[in-house]
Protein backbone atom coordinates (compact mmCIF):
# COMPACT_ATOMS: atom_id res chain seq x y z
CA UNK A 1 0.00 0.00 0.00
CA UNK A 2 2.80 2.42 0.94
CA UNK A 3 4.65 1.56 -2.28
CA UNK A 4 1.45 2.24 -4.23
CA UNK A 5 1.22 5.72 -2.69
CA UNK A 6 4.86 6.48 -3.40
CA UNK A 7 4.57 5.16 -6.96
CA UNK A 8 1.53 7.31 -7.71
CA UNK A 9 2.53 10.46 -5.84
CA UNK A 10 2.51 12.59 -9.03
CA UNK A 11 -1.16 11.77 -9.55
CA UNK A 12 -2.04 12.52 -5.93
CA UNK A 13 -0.04 15.74 -6.01
CA UNK A 14 -1.70 16.76 -9.26
CA UNK A 15 -5.15 16.11 -7.85
CA UNK A 16 -4.36 18.05 -4.65
CA UNK A 17 -2.95 20.96 -6.64
CA UNK A 18 -6.01 20.98 -8.91
CA UNK A 19 -8.33 21.13 -5.88
CA UNK A 20 -6.18 23.92 -4.40
CA UNK A 21 -6.23 25.88 -7.66
CA UNK A 22 -10.00 25.38 -8.06
CA UNK A 23 -10.61 26.62 -4.51
CA UNK A 24 -8.41 29.67 -5.12
CA UNK A 25 -10.24 30.38 -8.38
CA UNK A 26 -13.69 30.18 -6.76
CA UNK A 27 -12.66 32.39 -3.82
CA UNK A 28 -11.09 35.06 -6.02
CA UNK A 29 -13.97 35.13 -8.50
CA UNK A 30 -16.52 35.41 -5.68
CA UNK A 31 -14.64 38.43 -4.31
CA UNK A 32 -15.81 40.41 -7.37
CA UNK A 33 -12.88 42.81 -7.27
CA UNK A 34 -10.85 44.58 -9.92
CA UNK A 35 -10.15 41.98 -12.66
CA UNK A 36 -6.49 42.95 -12.90
CA UNK A 37 -5.95 42.38 -9.19
CA UNK A 38 -7.92 39.15 -9.29
CA UNK A 39 -5.71 37.83 -12.10
CA UNK A 40 -2.57 38.99 -10.28
CA UNK A 41 -3.55 37.10 -7.13
CA UNK A 42 -4.49 34.05 -9.21
CA UNK A 43 -1.00 33.99 -10.74
CA UNK A 44 0.70 34.48 -7.36
CA UNK A 45 -1.37 31.82 -5.61
CA UNK A 46 -0.92 29.38 -8.52
CA UNK A 47 2.84 29.61 -8.97
CA UNK A 48 3.81 30.43 -5.36
CA UNK A 49 1.22 28.45 -3.40
CA UNK A 50 2.77 28.55 0.08
CA UNK A 51 4.36 32.01 -0.08
CA UNK A 52 1.31 33.24 -1.98
CA UNK A 53 -1.06 32.11 0.77
CA UNK A 54 0.98 34.05 3.35
CA UNK A 55 0.91 37.14 1.13
CA UNK A 56 -2.82 36.77 0.57
CA UNK A 57 -3.48 36.40 4.30
CA UNK A 58 -1.73 39.69 5.07
CA UNK A 59 -2.34 41.68 1.89
CA UNK A 60 -5.05 40.21 -0.26
CA UNK A 61 -8.23 39.44 1.66
CA UNK A 62 -11.36 41.36 0.72
CA UNK A 63 -12.13 43.06 4.03
CA UNK A 64 -15.10 44.93 2.56
CA UNK A 65 -16.82 41.68 1.77
CA UNK A 66 -15.81 40.16 5.11
CA UNK A 67 -17.26 43.16 6.95
CA UNK A 68 -20.46 42.90 4.91
CA UNK A 69 -20.82 39.20 5.60
CA UNK A 70 -20.35 39.51 9.35
CA UNK A 71 -22.73 42.47 9.58
CA UNK A 72 -20.11 44.89 10.91
CA UNK A 73 -21.60 47.98 9.26
CA UNK A 74 -25.11 47.24 10.41
CA UNK A 75 -23.97 46.72 14.03
CA UNK A 76 -21.98 49.92 14.13
CA UNK A 77 -24.68 51.93 12.36
CA UNK A 78 -27.25 50.70 14.84
CA UNK A 79 -24.97 51.71 17.69
CA UNK A 80 -24.37 55.24 16.45
CA UNK A 81 -27.57 56.19 14.63
CA UNK A 82 -29.86 57.22 17.54
CA UNK A 83 -27.40 59.72 19.03
CA UNK A 84 -26.22 61.07 15.68
CA UNK A 85 -29.78 61.51 14.46
CA UNK A 86 -30.56 63.67 17.47
CA UNK A 87 -27.63 65.99 16.65
CA UNK A 88 -28.44 66.08 12.93
CA UNK A 89 -32.08 66.90 13.56
CA UNK A 90 -31.14 69.66 15.98
CA UNK A 91 -29.10 71.39 13.29
CA UNK A 92 -31.25 70.52 10.27
CA UNK A 93 -31.79 74.20 9.42
CA UNK A 94 -28.06 74.87 9.25
CA UNK A 95 -27.54 71.75 7.14
CA UNK A 96 -30.25 72.87 4.73
CA UNK A 97 -28.56 76.26 4.31
CA UNK A 98 -25.22 74.56 3.64
CA UNK A 99 -26.78 72.33 0.99
CA UNK A 100 -28.35 75.39 -0.63
CA UNK A 101 -24.95 77.12 -0.75
CA UNK A 102 -23.40 74.00 -2.26
CA UNK A 103 -26.19 73.74 -4.87
CA UNK A 104 -25.83 77.43 -5.78
CA UNK A 105 -22.11 77.04 -6.42
CA UNK A 106 -22.26 73.67 -8.15
CA UNK A 107 -21.17 71.40 -5.29
CA UNK A 108 -24.46 69.69 -4.40
CA UNK A 109 -23.17 66.34 -5.66
CA UNK A 110 -20.14 66.47 -3.36
CA UNK A 111 -22.14 67.17 -0.20
CA UNK A 112 -24.68 64.51 -1.19
CA UNK A 113 -21.97 61.92 -1.84
CA UNK A 114 -20.38 62.40 1.58
CA UNK A 115 -23.75 62.35 3.33
CA UNK A 116 -25.06 59.27 1.51
CA UNK A 117 -21.79 57.44 2.16
CA UNK A 118 -22.48 57.76 5.92
CA UNK A 119 -20.30 60.83 6.37
CA UNK A 120 -23.15 62.88 7.81
CA UNK A 121 -24.72 66.14 6.59
CA UNK A 122 -22.86 69.45 6.48
CA UNK A 123 -22.84 70.84 10.02
CA UNK A 124 -21.60 74.12 11.50
CA UNK A 125 -17.92 74.25 12.45
CA UNK A 126 -17.34 77.21 14.73
CA UNK A 127 -14.13 79.20 14.91
CA UNK A 128 -12.26 76.89 12.52
CA UNK A 129 -8.53 77.59 12.60
CA UNK A 130 -5.92 76.29 10.19
CA UNK A 131 -2.75 75.30 12.07
CA UNK A 132 0.08 75.30 9.55
CA UNK A 133 2.84 74.00 11.83
CA UNK A 134 3.40 71.61 14.68
CA UNK A 135 4.43 74.48 16.93
CA UNK A 136 1.14 76.26 16.31
CA UNK A 137 -0.91 73.11 16.77
CA UNK A 138 0.65 71.97 20.03
CA UNK A 139 0.73 75.45 21.57
CA UNK A 140 -3.03 75.65 21.21
CA UNK A 141 -3.70 71.99 21.98
CA UNK A 142 -1.84 72.20 25.29
CA UNK A 143 -4.00 75.14 26.34
CA UNK A 144 -7.22 73.40 25.32
CA UNK A 145 -6.24 70.15 27.06
CA UNK A 146 -5.42 72.08 30.21
CA UNK A 147 -8.91 73.59 30.07
CA UNK A 148 -10.77 70.28 29.63
CA UNK A 149 -13.60 69.88 32.12
CA UNK A 150 -15.20 66.47 31.49
CA UNK A 151 -13.72 64.27 28.75
CA UNK A 152 -10.68 64.03 26.49
CA UNK A 153 -10.63 61.53 23.63
CA UNK A 154 -7.30 61.14 21.82
CA UNK A 155 -6.43 59.02 18.79
CA UNK A 156 -3.10 59.03 16.95
CA UNK A 157 -1.15 56.89 14.53
CA UNK A 158 2.16 57.67 16.27
CA UNK A 159 2.81 58.67 19.88
CA UNK A 160 6.55 58.82 20.54
CA UNK A 161 8.30 59.60 23.83
CA UNK A 162 10.23 62.87 24.07
CA UNK A 163 10.04 66.41 25.47
CA UNK A 164 6.68 67.11 23.85
CA UNK A 165 5.01 63.90 25.01
CA UNK A 166 6.32 64.62 28.53
CA UNK A 167 4.51 67.98 28.48
CA UNK A 168 1.28 66.46 27.21
CA UNK A 169 1.51 63.66 29.75
CA UNK A 170 1.91 66.16 32.59
CA UNK A 171 -1.17 68.08 31.43
CA UNK A 172 -3.23 64.90 31.20
CA UNK A 173 -2.07 63.81 34.65
CA UNK A 174 -3.34 67.10 36.07
CA UNK A 175 -6.68 66.81 34.26
CA UNK A 176 -7.20 63.24 35.45
CA UNK A 177 -6.54 64.38 39.01
CA UNK A 178 -9.23 67.04 38.46
CA UNK A 179 -11.76 64.35 37.49
CA UNK A 180 -11.55 64.53 33.69
CA UNK A 181 -12.02 61.22 31.85
CA UNK A 182 -9.14 60.59 29.46
CA UNK A 183 -9.25 57.98 26.71
CA UNK A 184 -6.29 57.34 24.41
CA UNK A 185 -6.45 55.06 21.36
CA UNK A 186 -3.25 54.76 19.35
CA UNK A 187 -2.41 52.56 16.38
CA UNK A 188 -0.65 49.38 17.51
CA UNK A 189 1.92 49.13 14.68
CA UNK A 190 2.44 52.89 14.39
CA UNK A 191 3.43 53.10 18.07
CA UNK A 192 5.27 49.78 18.24
CA UNK A 193 8.82 51.23 18.07
CA UNK A 194 8.29 53.73 20.88
CA UNK A 195 8.36 53.53 24.67
CA UNK A 196 4.97 53.15 26.35
CA UNK A 197 6.22 54.31 29.76
CA UNK A 198 4.27 57.58 29.76
CA UNK A 199 1.10 55.93 28.49
CA UNK A 200 1.43 53.30 31.22
CA UNK A 201 1.81 56.10 33.78
CA UNK A 202 -1.39 57.69 32.50
CA UNK A 203 -3.20 54.36 32.67
CA UNK A 204 -1.98 53.89 36.24
CA UNK A 205 -3.64 57.13 37.36
CA UNK A 206 -6.95 56.48 35.62
CA UNK A 207 -6.64 57.10 31.89
CA UNK A 208 -8.08 54.43 29.60
CA UNK A 209 -5.34 53.55 27.12
CA UNK A 210 -5.72 51.06 24.28
CA UNK A 211 -4.09 50.23 20.96
CA UNK A 212 -6.09 49.82 17.78
CA UNK A 213 -5.93 47.15 15.04
CA UNK A 214 -3.99 44.51 16.91
CA UNK A 215 -5.08 41.53 14.77
CA UNK A 216 -2.14 39.87 13.03
CA UNK A 217 -4.18 39.46 9.85
CA UNK A 218 -4.62 43.23 9.65
CA UNK A 219 -0.98 44.18 10.15
CA UNK A 220 -1.00 45.83 6.71
CA UNK A 221 -4.13 47.87 7.46
CA UNK A 222 -3.51 50.65 9.97
CA UNK A 223 -5.54 53.33 11.74
CA UNK A 224 -3.84 56.44 10.38
CA UNK A 225 -6.37 58.95 11.76
CA UNK A 226 -5.44 61.73 14.18
CA UNK A 227 -8.31 62.93 16.35
CA UNK A 228 -8.59 64.87 19.59
CA UNK A 229 -12.03 65.73 20.97
CA UNK A 230 -12.26 67.79 24.16
CA UNK A 231 -15.49 67.83 26.19
CA UNK A 232 -17.33 66.63 23.07
CA UNK A 233 -17.38 70.17 21.64
CA UNK A 234 -13.85 70.96 20.37
CA UNK A 235 -11.89 68.87 17.87
CA UNK A 236 -8.47 68.65 16.23
CA UNK A 237 -7.44 66.65 13.18
CA UNK A 238 -4.86 66.73 10.40
CA UNK A 239 -1.46 65.31 9.56
CA UNK A 240 0.46 65.91 12.80
CA UNK A 241 1.19 63.00 15.14
CA UNK A 242 2.59 63.30 18.67
CA UNK A 243 6.35 63.86 18.73
CA UNK A 244 8.82 66.73 19.02
CA UNK A 245 9.94 66.18 15.43
CA UNK A 246 6.58 67.42 14.18
CA UNK A 247 7.57 70.79 15.61
CA UNK A 248 11.25 71.11 14.72
CA UNK A 249 12.01 68.30 12.25
CA UNK A 250 13.98 66.26 14.76
CA UNK A 251 17.49 65.02 14.03
CA UNK A 252 16.67 63.95 10.47
CA UNK A 253 15.18 67.08 8.89
CA UNK A 254 15.94 70.81 9.13
CA UNK A 255 12.20 71.50 9.47
CA UNK A 256 8.80 69.80 9.39
CA UNK A 257 5.91 71.32 7.45
CA UNK A 258 2.46 69.99 8.30
CA UNK A 259 -1.17 71.08 8.57
CA UNK A 260 -3.80 70.53 11.23
CA UNK A 261 -7.18 72.14 11.84
CA UNK A 262 -9.23 72.72 14.96
CA UNK A 263 -12.86 73.74 15.28
CA UNK A 264 -15.80 73.63 17.66
CA UNK A 265 -19.53 73.10 17.26
CA UNK A 266 -21.82 70.45 15.81
CA UNK A 267 -19.31 69.36 13.12
CA UNK A 268 -17.25 67.87 15.96
CA UNK A 269 -19.93 65.15 16.09
CA UNK A 270 -18.49 63.32 13.08
CA UNK A 271 -14.94 63.20 14.44
CA UNK A 272 -16.26 62.04 17.79
CA UNK A 273 -18.22 59.37 15.93
CA UNK A 274 -15.08 58.03 14.24
CA UNK A 275 -13.30 57.87 17.59
CA UNK A 276 -16.26 56.25 19.35
CA UNK A 277 -16.65 53.56 16.68
CA UNK A 278 -13.01 52.53 16.87
CA UNK A 279 -13.11 52.74 20.69
CA UNK A 280 -16.09 50.39 20.72
CA UNK A 281 -14.27 47.95 18.44
CA UNK A 282 -11.21 48.03 20.72
CA UNK A 283 -12.90 48.03 24.15
CA UNK A 284 -16.62 47.28 23.71
CA UNK A 285 -17.39 50.51 25.61
CA UNK A 286 -20.30 52.48 24.12
CA UNK A 287 -19.67 56.23 24.08
CA UNK A 288 -22.79 57.14 22.08
CA UNK A 289 -24.49 59.17 24.78
CA UNK A 290 -25.37 62.82 25.27
CA UNK A 291 -22.26 63.20 27.39
CA UNK A 292 -20.08 62.77 24.32
CA UNK A 293 -22.61 63.93 21.70
CA UNK A 294 -24.52 66.89 23.14
CA UNK A 295 -27.80 67.97 21.58
CA UNK A 296 -26.76 71.64 21.79
CA UNK A 297 -23.24 72.97 21.23
CA UNK A 298 -21.96 76.28 22.62
CA UNK A 299 -21.94 78.82 19.80
CA UNK A 300 -18.76 80.41 18.47
CA UNK A 301 -17.96 83.67 16.72
CA UNK A 302 -17.69 82.40 13.15
CA UNK A 303 -19.48 79.45 11.53
CA UNK A 304 -18.54 77.51 8.39
CA UNK A 305 -20.26 74.34 7.08
CA UNK A 306 -18.13 71.20 7.32
CA UNK A 307 -18.44 67.52 6.47
CA UNK A 308 -16.21 64.67 7.53
CA UNK A 309 -15.43 62.03 4.89
CA UNK A 310 -13.76 58.82 6.03
CA UNK A 311 -12.35 55.68 4.50
CA UNK A 312 -11.01 52.33 5.62
CA UNK A 313 -10.31 48.89 4.20
CA UNK A 314 -13.67 47.68 5.55
CA UNK A 315 -15.60 50.73 4.35
CA UNK A 316 -18.07 49.99 1.56
CA UNK A 317 -18.16 53.49 0.06
CA UNK A 318 -14.77 55.06 0.92
CA UNK A 319 -16.27 58.55 1.03
CA UNK A 320 -12.92 60.31 1.56
CA UNK A 321 -11.45 58.82 -1.62
CA UNK A 322 -14.62 59.27 -3.66
CA UNK A 323 -14.97 62.89 -2.51
CA UNK A 324 -11.50 63.62 -3.89
CA UNK A 325 -12.38 62.06 -7.24
CA UNK A 326 -15.65 63.97 -7.54
CA UNK A 327 -14.27 67.33 -6.39
CA UNK A 328 -11.32 67.19 -8.79
CA UNK A 329 -13.60 66.11 -11.65
CA UNK A 330 -16.01 68.99 -11.04
CA UNK A 331 -13.37 71.71 -10.58
CA UNK A 332 -13.71 74.65 -12.93
CA UNK A 333 -10.69 76.82 -12.15
CA UNK A 334 -8.02 75.28 -9.90
CA UNK A 335 -7.11 72.18 -7.94
CA UNK A 336 -4.26 72.62 -5.47
CA UNK A 337 -3.19 69.44 -3.70
CA UNK A 338 -0.68 68.84 -0.92
CA UNK A 339 0.49 65.34 -0.02
CA UNK A 340 3.87 64.01 1.12
CA UNK A 341 3.49 61.00 -1.18
CA UNK A 342 2.02 60.60 -4.65
CA UNK A 343 1.20 57.02 -5.59
CA UNK A 344 -2.50 57.56 -6.39
CA UNK A 345 -5.17 55.12 -7.44
CA UNK A 346 -6.35 55.18 -11.05
CA UNK A 347 -9.50 57.22 -10.40
CA UNK A 348 -7.82 60.11 -8.60
CA UNK A 349 -4.92 60.12 -11.03
CA UNK A 350 -7.17 60.17 -14.09
CA UNK A 351 -9.27 62.93 -12.52
CA UNK A 352 -6.16 65.06 -12.02
CA UNK A 353 -4.88 64.41 -15.55
CA UNK A 354 -8.33 65.11 -17.04
CA UNK A 355 -8.58 68.38 -15.13
CA UNK A 356 -5.14 69.46 -16.31
CA UNK A 357 -6.03 68.60 -19.92
CA UNK A 358 -9.19 70.68 -19.57
CA UNK A 359 -7.10 73.74 -18.67
CA UNK A 360 -7.71 73.59 -14.92
CA UNK A 361 -4.82 74.90 -12.81
CA UNK A 362 -3.73 71.58 -11.25
CA UNK A 363 -0.88 71.82 -8.78
CA UNK A 364 0.64 69.06 -6.68
CA UNK A 365 2.96 69.89 -3.81
CA UNK A 366 4.88 67.02 -2.21
CA UNK A 367 8.01 66.54 -0.19
CA UNK A 368 11.44 67.03 -1.69
CA UNK A 369 12.99 65.42 1.41
CA UNK A 370 11.71 61.83 1.25
CA UNK A 371 11.39 59.77 4.41
CA UNK A 372 10.45 56.70 2.33
CA UNK A 373 12.62 56.64 -0.77
CA UNK A 374 10.73 53.69 -2.24
CA UNK A 375 7.49 55.70 -2.31
CA UNK A 376 9.33 58.79 -3.52
CA UNK A 377 10.89 56.93 -6.43
CA UNK A 378 7.58 55.30 -7.33
CA UNK A 379 5.92 58.74 -7.40
CA UNK A 380 8.12 59.75 -10.33
CA UNK A 381 6.32 57.22 -12.55
CA UNK A 382 3.16 59.33 -12.20
CA UNK A 383 4.80 62.67 -13.00
CA UNK A 384 4.99 62.31 -16.78
CA UNK A 385 1.34 62.23 -17.90
CA UNK A 386 0.34 64.84 -15.31
CA UNK A 387 3.07 67.26 -16.45
CA UNK A 388 2.37 66.57 -20.13
CA UNK A 389 -1.31 67.32 -19.55
CA UNK A 390 -0.44 70.74 -18.13
CA UNK A 391 -0.33 69.99 -14.41
CA UNK A 392 2.46 71.40 -12.23
CA UNK A 393 4.47 69.59 -9.55
CA UNK A 394 6.35 71.30 -6.72
CA UNK A 395 8.84 69.67 -4.38
CA UNK A 396 9.07 71.24 -0.91
CA UNK A 397 12.77 71.60 -0.03
CA UNK A 398 12.84 73.49 3.29
CA UNK A 399 12.31 70.24 5.23
CA UNK A 400 10.01 67.27 5.30
CA UNK A 401 6.55 68.03 3.93
CA UNK A 402 3.69 66.07 5.52
CA UNK A 403 0.48 68.11 4.94
CA UNK A 404 -2.63 66.47 3.45
CA UNK A 405 -4.86 69.17 1.97
CA UNK A 406 -6.78 70.11 -1.14
CA UNK A 407 -8.44 73.33 -2.27
CA UNK A 408 -10.89 73.56 -5.16
CA UNK A 409 -11.74 76.78 -7.04
CA UNK A 410 -11.14 78.95 -3.98
CA UNK A 411 -14.39 77.60 -2.50
CA UNK A 412 -13.75 74.16 -1.01
CA UNK A 413 -11.04 73.14 1.43
CA UNK A 414 -10.18 69.63 2.63
CA UNK A 415 -7.76 69.01 5.51
CA UNK A 416 -7.15 65.63 7.08
CA UNK A 417 -5.01 62.52 7.31
CA UNK A 418 -5.28 60.95 3.85
CA UNK A 419 -2.17 60.90 1.68
CA UNK A 420 -2.43 60.46 -2.08
CA UNK A 421 -1.00 56.97 -2.01
CA UNK A 422 -2.52 53.51 -2.20
CA UNK A 423 -1.98 52.82 1.49
CA UNK A 424 -4.09 55.81 2.49
CA UNK A 425 -6.62 55.54 -0.31
CA UNK A 426 -7.37 51.83 0.00
CA UNK A 427 -5.78 50.26 3.08
CA UNK A 428 -5.63 52.65 6.04
CA UNK A 429 -8.37 54.21 8.13
CA UNK A 430 -8.32 57.86 7.10
CA UNK A 431 -10.43 61.01 7.23
CA UNK A 432 -10.75 64.39 5.53
CA UNK A 433 -12.75 67.38 6.75
CA UNK A 434 -14.37 69.34 3.91
CA UNK A 435 -15.08 73.02 4.62
CA UNK A 436 -17.61 74.74 2.34
CA UNK A 437 -16.36 78.29 2.74
CA UNK A 438 -14.59 80.75 0.46
CA UNK A 439 -12.82 82.75 3.17
CA UNK A 440 -11.28 79.72 4.87
CA UNK A 441 -10.35 78.19 1.50
CA UNK A 442 -8.62 81.35 0.34
CA UNK A 443 -6.79 81.56 3.65
CA UNK A 444 -5.38 78.15 2.90
CA UNK A 445 -4.58 79.13 -0.68
CA UNK A 446 -2.43 81.88 0.80
CA UNK A 447 -0.64 79.27 2.89
CA UNK A 448 -0.14 77.16 -0.26
CA UNK A 449 1.34 80.15 -2.08
CA UNK A 450 3.66 80.86 0.85
CA UNK A 451 4.81 77.22 0.72
CA UNK A 452 5.69 77.69 -2.96
CA UNK A 453 8.54 79.98 -1.90
CA UNK A 454 10.18 76.91 -0.33
CA UNK A 455 9.61 74.67 -3.35
CA UNK A 456 11.35 73.85 -6.59
CA UNK A 457 9.17 73.10 -9.59
CA UNK A 458 9.69 69.68 -11.15
CA UNK A 459 9.88 69.85 -14.94
CA UNK A 460 9.43 67.40 -17.79
CA UNK A 461 13.04 68.00 -18.78
CA UNK A 462 14.18 66.87 -15.34
CA UNK A 463 12.02 63.77 -15.57
CA UNK A 464 13.28 62.92 -19.05
CA UNK A 465 16.90 63.32 -17.93
CA UNK A 466 16.61 60.34 -15.57
CA UNK A 467 18.82 57.42 -16.50
CA UNK A 468 17.30 54.20 -17.83
CA UNK A 469 18.35 52.47 -14.63
CA UNK A 470 16.53 55.10 -12.53
CA UNK A 471 13.39 54.78 -14.68
CA UNK A 472 13.47 51.00 -14.30
CA UNK A 473 13.99 51.31 -10.53
CA UNK A 474 11.04 53.69 -10.22
CA UNK A 475 8.80 51.46 -12.33
CA UNK A 476 9.74 48.35 -10.35
CA UNK A 477 8.95 50.06 -7.05
CA UNK A 478 5.59 51.17 -8.39
CA UNK A 479 4.60 47.48 -8.53
CA UNK A 480 4.73 47.41 -4.72
CA UNK A 481 2.51 50.50 -4.38
CA UNK A 482 0.19 48.93 -1.81
CA UNK A 483 3.16 48.35 0.50
CA UNK A 484 4.76 51.80 0.21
Amino acid sequence: MEWHIIENWPAYFGAAFFLYWLTVLVVLINDQRNPTRTLAWLIILTFLPLFGLVLYFFLGRNWKKIAEQNGLHERLHGLAAPRLSAVHEGYATESKKARAWAAKHGWAALTALIEQAEGGPPLPAWDAQILASGAEKFARLKLDLAGAKQTVNIQYFIWERDALTAELTAILHERIAAGVEVRILNDFIGCLPYSKAELKQLAAVGAKVHFDVRQIGKANYRNHRKIVVIDGVLAYTGGINVAQKYIDGGSRYPAWRDTHVCFAGPAVTELQKLFALRWYEATNENLFSERFFPDVYPEGKCSVPAQVAATSVEDKWESARRAHVLAISQARQRVWVQSPYFVPDDQIYEAMVNAALAGIDVRLMMTGWPDKKTAWYAAHTYFGPLLEAGGRIFLYTKGFFHAKTMTIDGMLLAIGTMNLDIRSLELHKELMVWFLDEDLTREHESIFQADLSHCEEYSLDRLRSLSRLAVFRNSALRLASNLL
